[in-house]
């Protein structure tokens, strides 16, 4: 019996092919767009080259720590080749715009400092802020050492730029991430059978079929994921020849894709069984993938984005992108477990309460 329904729900998403043509096309769209649009962005992002940076001190010699501090931070940055430039007490401001620094750091009293970034180069601004701010807090602990210890502990302050992701071109970066993003809104392809289901009164047929609520779920969610899946790695595929995307790993990064899949159909689904209303449903979908692709790095990339670092980690689709474009531009990724780890999660939740809510509304008689 499930095997028919699910050969019945393929059918009745092949009726609505629009959709699927639309869910395959639009992303190779935004792909044309966003990559031409950004290339310049992430050539600048590429072309970084050593860090110019200035400072000046506000503490006296007396002051042990800020003198530790500065010292501390001269020499990490010496060695992660950021050239800091000492100022006499000046305009910061002005001086960042006239000298195009990338930041500016001001040593004050009791080893407290200010980090003043330039907007204009991002990328550089964080990794010194990341250098200070690793500086500091082995200062701060080798101080707390020495205080708990007879005998004071040598100085070590090992600071490294933060592991930003390799030089990545705009079209592997979007022809990536807009799959994945389109991805997540997987309940579109689903509208052909929620639409049938609601016009022809399946649902209510369905209920005295003997199948229960886990039959009727994996009847809806198998073709999905298999239209879904699809439906992505065709798009990739096109994107590859339109545009020369390259996907590093191509097993591993299709496996990620597919569970990608799968966790956006089954959370689809669940909307669906809680609200039992297609627009509701694909609204609120829509609604929080694109929260998670803006903090993700669908729009503006991960690498350079302004969103906490929480935020990102919170994101599925942020694990997912990280995972894709380091397997693309490096080979490997840390990211590719989480990614994985996350999709399953999601999925397994998602089905669990997708079937206790068509439980539910069946116990009702909706």
């Amino acid at each position: 019996m499930i095997r028919y329904l699910i050969k019945n729900n393929f059918k009745l998403m092949m009726r609505s092919a629009t959709n699927i043509l639309l869910y395959i096309v639009t992303p190779v769209i935004l792909v044309a767009l966003l990559s031409s649009a950004f290339d310049d962005l992430l050539e600048k992002y590429e072309a970084n080259g050593s860090i110019k940076a200035g400072y000046s001190i506000s503490a006296d010699d007396t002051d042990v720590k800020a003198e530790l501090l500065t010292e501390q931070v001269k020499t990490a940055a010496n060695e992660n080749d950021i050239i800091l430039i000492e100022y006499p007490e000046c305009d910061v401001e002005k001086k960042i715009m006239e000298e195009d620094l990338a930041g500016f750091v001001v040593f004050e009293k009791d080893g407290k400092y200010t980090v003043y970034q330039n907007g204009e180069h991002k990328y550089e601004a964080k990794a010194l802020d990341y250098l200070i701010g690793s500086v500091d807090k082995r200062i701060a602990q080798f101080m707390l050492d020495a205080y708990r210890s007879d005998v004071p502990p040598e100085v070590k302050i090992d600071a490294e730029h933060p592991q930003y992701m390799e030089p990545i071109e705009a079209s592997d970066y979007y022809g990536i991430v807009e799959v994945v993003y389109f991805g997540w809104c997987a309940v579109v392809c689903g509208a052909g059978i929620f639409t049938a289901e609601k016009k022809y009164h399946i649902g209510k047929k369905l209920k005295v079929s003997g199948l229960s609520e886990l039959q009727l779920f994996l009847g809806k969610f198998i073709p999905m994921l298999l239209v879904v899946s699809i439906s992505s790695l065709l798009t990739a595929g096109i994107t590859i020849l339109l545009f020369g995307v390259h996907w590093g790993s191509p097993l591993i990064s299709a496996l990620i894709v597919v569970m990608s899949a799968a966790a956006a159909t089954a959370f689809g689904l669940m909307f669906y069984n809680i609200t039992g209303n297609v627009v509701v449903t694909i609204i609120a979908v829509f609604a929080v993938v694109w929260v998670a692709g803006f903090t993700g790095g669908s729009f503006e990339t991960y690498m350079l984005s302004t969103q906490p670092q929480v935020l990102k980690d919170i994101s599925p689709i942020y694990h997912i992108n990280r995972a894709l474009t380091e397997l693309s531009c490096m080979g490997h990724s840390d990211y590719t477990l989480s990614a994985i780890t996350y999709c399953i999660m999601i999925m397994l939740v998602s089905a669990f309460v997708a079937v206790a809510a068509g439980y539910i509304r069946g116990r009702k008689g909706e």
